[in-house]
């Protein structure tokens, strides 16, 4: 093989290897093992789309925006695809290694003799050399008592990981995103029984003016209902704050600036009669078998129980196929042999037996940390597992108290917009009094406020409870 042969082949690995870096050509295929997009997981047959904030929103547009743009799910995602790459590094162990080493040099070498014993003087004398040189180094690990097939079921345990990681994300932001549309929603139904309740104040201010200027009434009365109506005044100013505050957060889960003006749809129907019919001990067992903190937690154990394999198998022997080939091609101006060495070739191939002896007994330590290591993700899952059968506990009871509530909270209502009805006409006839007219109002804000608060929390607690099983998406809500 000539030098010219061996530096080319140098420089077309070289290449090779610089354009695999570049571009990373994914030989294994560790692509496949991840979404193509941060929100892939969660979005089904749904699609990323610029929203625009001129018209009215729906729950899916601002579920949509929020899982597309969130930067926790880019981080989540970027966390996976560096996984599969390292995925890949486990891979590449498997397969031999080339290098190659290539150069060019020159030396020169002068010397200077005291030749004034003879009469000469000084003598100077130079040489000159030069040589082309080039190796390619060759290696495989054949056998190593299983490290590499440790490192990989590490890495991919690592990236099953991940991969429930990015889920548990994106069910995340799925769910922070509708519970802040909701706030926005009751926010302004909160609102509007704001407005009503000032108007009932103004009307019943309007009869008790009404009636004192007419010498029929106390103008204890008329002051008792001037109480009322501004504090119905100063409800409904909060309540116009308590919408700009939700407007603000729904922005931002967005990804937009909190001062964004954000729309929304009408307010949500309310439910009517809902049923909910469900075996908690079935739902805790679903849970633990699909949830992505404990797939996630079950991942990372398999994963430190792989490592220990890892580090004990660092201890052993491999055994590798090694070989090199060199070329050497010597130019010297002055040659002070009889026969000149115009060039050299070499190669070299063999087994090698590479054996750990000792190292300062460090392989004991890394064998016992790798173990402690697994003990601990062992005790996160056990302790992942009690958490998520609480929060699906909690959730089920919180959607069961909801439920229940809604109905009591619609009898509620009812009850009181018929009081203050009755209670009014009794006032305006002069047979009730202006005491009953104020109980009545009181009642019905109340009524009100425990309405929309009922039909909050059923929502938030059916939301809670998706989420508590690991299903949360939109075929869920």
């Amino acid at each position: 093989m000539s030098t010219r042969l061996l530096l080319t082949s140098g420089v077309v690995f070289l290449f090779l290897a610089q354009t695999a870096s570049a571009q990373w050509v994914d030989i294994y295929g560790t692509k496949q093992t991840v979404s193509g997009s941060p929100a892939g997981p969660l979005l089904m047959n749904e699609s990323c789309l610029p929203e625009t904030t001129d018209r009215a929103l729906g729950l899916q547009d601002v579920l949509l925006q929020a899982i597309c743009v969130n930067p926790q799910a880019r981080q989540a995602w970027a966390d996976v695809r560096a996984q599969a790459a390292a995925v890949g590094v486990s891979e590449a162990a498997y397969l031999p290694t080339l290098d190659a080493t290539a150069g060019v040099e020159r030396d020169t070498l002068a010397t200077t003799y005291n030749a004034s014993a003879i009469g000469a003087g000084s003598i100077s004398s130079s040489q000159n050399s030069s040589s082309r040189y080039g190796t390619l180094n060759f290696g495989w690990v054949l056998f190593d008592f299983g490290k590499r097939n440790a490192d990989l079921r590490q890495a991919r345990q690592l990236l099953a990981a991940a991969n429930a990681t990015q889920d548990d994300v994106l069910q995340t932001i799925f769910f922070s995103a509708a519970q802040a549309y909701y706030d926005l929603s009751d926010a302004q139904t909160s609102l509007e029984a704001a407005r009503a309740t000032e108007g009932i104040a103004h009307d019943s201010l309007v009869d008790a003016t009404e009636k004192h200027n007419g010498g029929v009434g106390a103008l204890s009365d008329q002051l008792q209902a001037e109480t009322t109506y501004r504090r119905a005044v100063l409800d409904r100013v909060s309540a116009e704050g308590d919408v700009s505050s939700a407007t603000g957060t729904l922005a931002s889960v967005m990804g937009l600036d909190a001062n964004t003006p954000v729309k929304i749809s009408a307010a949500q129907s309310e439910p009517d009669n809902p049923a909910f019919a469900q075996d908690v001990n079935l739902l805790i067992d679903e849970a633990k078998s699909q949830h992505p903190k404990l797939v996630a937690a079950r991942a990372r154990l398999e994963a430190a129980r792989a490592n220990v394999d890892s580090v004990r198998a660092e201890g052993r022997p491999t055994v590798s196929l090694v070989g090199d080939l060199t070329q050497n091609n010597p130019s010297y101006q002055q040659q002070p042999e009889q026969f000149p060495i115009t060039g050299s070739r070499g190669s070299t191939i063999g087994i090698q037996l590479k054996i750990p002896l000792f190292e300062g007994f460090a392989s004991g330590y890394r064998v016992e940390q790798a173990e402690r290591q697994a003990d601990a993700e062992e005790a996160s899952l056990q302790n992942t597992k009690l958490q998520v059968s609480l929060n699906v506990w909690k959730s089920y009871e919180d959607l069961l108290t909801g439920t229940t509530n809604l109905g009591i909270s619609k009898d509620l209502l009812a009850a009181a917009e018929r009081s203050l009805e009755i209670t009014r006409g009794r006032y305006r006839e002069g047979v009730g009094t202006f005491t009953e007219l104020l109980n009545s109002q009181a009642a019905l804000t109340d009524a009100r406020k425990q309405r929309v608060l009922a039909i909050s929390k059923w929502r938030t607690s059916r939301l809670r409870l998706a989420l508590s099983l690991g299903n949360l998406g939109f075929w869920s809500r």
